[in-house]
């Protein structure tokens, strides 16, 4: 009787080890392969930005070295998922001497497609200073944006435009800083002032 009990316990004892033994090695397994299957995924794209610069000022230069426009603000934030950058305070100053100067500003901004869009929100107002060529502009929207390597502005939202003493109003716009075009889209008004002859 006493040989039975001790056997019974030995095969028990056995038995448990081994099934000890089964469940060590399938946990072990579990983790061999979640791991593999973890280095065989890719990566999740990062999504929270990577960067920032407080108080930036950011020149961009024409192929034959000369400064074509700068971007300047209070904060730049990277965004690595899109490689797109949100500023706050943007102020946009064109540089270039063969075209009239112009100044943009807004509550803020978002500069994509390798700096040749930029998306401007929140009291917008653009500045042409008046040249030989040009009359003074004074521009103010709740959106613009800007296509800086082309000169060109456009928005889908209601815009009010100052030209000397003329003012216009419309929704949607097209301008062409360059060669000096600008259209108004729809439900366009406006009040025109002959501008003072100078004596």
């Amino acid at each position: 009787m006493k040989n039975l009990r001790s056997t019974f316990r030995l095969r028990f004892m056995l038995l448990l080890a081994l099934c000890i033994a089964l469940a060590l090695g399938s946990f072990w397994i579990m983790e061999v392969m979640n791991k593999s299957t973890e280095k065989m995924l890719p990566n999740a794209p990062r999504v929270a930005p990577d960067y920032y610069v407080e108080n930036f000022n950011y020149v961009q230069l024409a192929l034959n070295g000369q400064p074509r426009y700068n971007i300047s603000g209070q904060r730049l934030t990277h965004n690595p998922a899109d490689d797109s950058y949100n500023v706050n305070l943007p102020v946009i100053h064109s540089l270039d001497k063969a075209k009239p100067p112009m100044t943009l500003r807004s509550n803020t901004a978002k500069i994509e497609d390798n700096n040749s869009k930029v998306n401007m929100y929140g009291n917008v107002t653009a500045d042409r200073l008046a040249t030989p060529k040009s009359s003074k502009l004074h521009l103010q929207s709740e959106y613009l944006q800007l296509l800086p390597d082309d000169d060109i502005i456009t928005s889908d939202k209601p815009v009010q435009i100052t030209i000397d003493q003329s003012k216009m109003n419309g929704t949607g716009m097209y301008a062409n800083n360059a060669t000096l075009e600008l259209r108004l889209l729809s439900n366009v008004r406006g009040t025109y002032r002959a501008t003072p002859r100078q004596p």
